[in-house]
């Protein structure tokens, strides 16, 4: 959708909600509006200052050219501020479950401008889960040094709230990504390795009639735009099932690649929770992942 140019309405066209071939596609992501909102998005905030009219949900984005998002095929969106900055936002998608948002900021006043760039995944309502407690459904990340983060819906309401109510856990790292799972899917945020995040797990609960709010989101360092400069800042975003030849794995005798090795992650394998016998479920999963392809049976 052009306005508010979020990723936010996802089905995932391999997978259905049954048994049944005919039953409908899951739908992993949905706009702000719909029943079960879900999406992502990213964009730029002000520092301190002078304010900067910034795009926002609200704001209508043109594309440059024709067509639309496919593999091997980007869409470019542009916006002008009215007041010297020009956005741009590239995205682009992979044969599986990846998308690649190039942000730029065109600077065409007299001054110099700095602008933070963020991500967010954000759902609003408490989903249905399975509730098993060796599988984990809810805010996940593997944020640098403090390593995997697990934060049930539940947890996230237990918190201590601040002064206007939310619950948030912050984390100040590099190498790291985070988003929202389910049992077999997720949506995660996956910055540049070498980035410094301020990242946060955040709950608001519900007011004011509108649903409770869970999310993930990072703030990256600030970006200095010289007068008649261009800056950029550069994310991804997972959105899709937890298949282990996509998402990775790592495994102490060598293992399936998946984006945790073409991007070099910080253990994105652990999207998949594998239980505390980790070291039992992982090999026995490759087994019958194995003769699963080789002969087409688990049995």
């Amino acid at each position: 959708d052009l306005k508010g140019a979020r990723i936010d309405n996802i089905s995932l066209a391999k997978f259905r909600e049954t048994v049944d071939p005919k039953s409908p596609p899951v739908v992993l992501l949905s706009p702000s509006g719909s029943p079960d909102p879900f999406y992502a998005e990213f964009g730029w905030t002000g520092g301190s200052g002078a304010p900067v009219k910034l795009p926002t949900a609200d704001t209508l984005w043109k594309q440059e050219g024709s067509g639309t998002l496919g593999t091997g095929h980007p869409v470019t969106l542009t916006w002008d501020n009215g007041e010297g900055l020009q956005f741009r936002r590239t995205i682009s998608v992979d044969d599986e479950y990846m998308f690649s948002v190039k942000q730029e900021v065109v600077n065409k006043g007299a001054s110099p401008v700095t602008l933070f760039p963020y991500a967010l995944v954000s759902r609003h309502g408490t989903p249905k889960t399975l509730g098993y407690y060796l599988l984990h459904e809810g805010l996940v990340g593997v944020l640098g040094d403090k390593g995997l983060q697990e934060m049930t819906y539940k947890k996230m309401e237990d918190l201590k709230p601040d002064a206007q109510g939310a619950r948030q856990e912050t984390f100040d790292i590099t190498n790291g990504w985070l988003g929202i799972t389910d049992k077999y899917w997720a949506a995660a945020l996956v910055p540049n390795t070498n980035a410094r995040l301020k990242a946060r797990f955040t709950f608001d609960p519900a007011a004011n009639g509108a649903k409770e709010r869970y999310q993930t989101d990072y703030l990256l360092d600030g970006v200095t735009v010289a007068p008649g400069a261009t800056g950029s800042a550069e994310g991804r975003l997972f959105a899709g099932a937890k298949e282990v030849s996509v998402v990775g794995i790592n495994f102490p005798i060598g293992g399936i690649g998946g984006y945790n090795a073409a991007l070099h992650l910080n253990h994105f394998d652990l999207m998949i929770d594998w239980g505390w016998f980790y070291m039992i479920t992982k090999p026995m999963f490759l087994a019958l992942d194995f003769f699963f392809h080789l002969v087409g049976n688990f049995g």
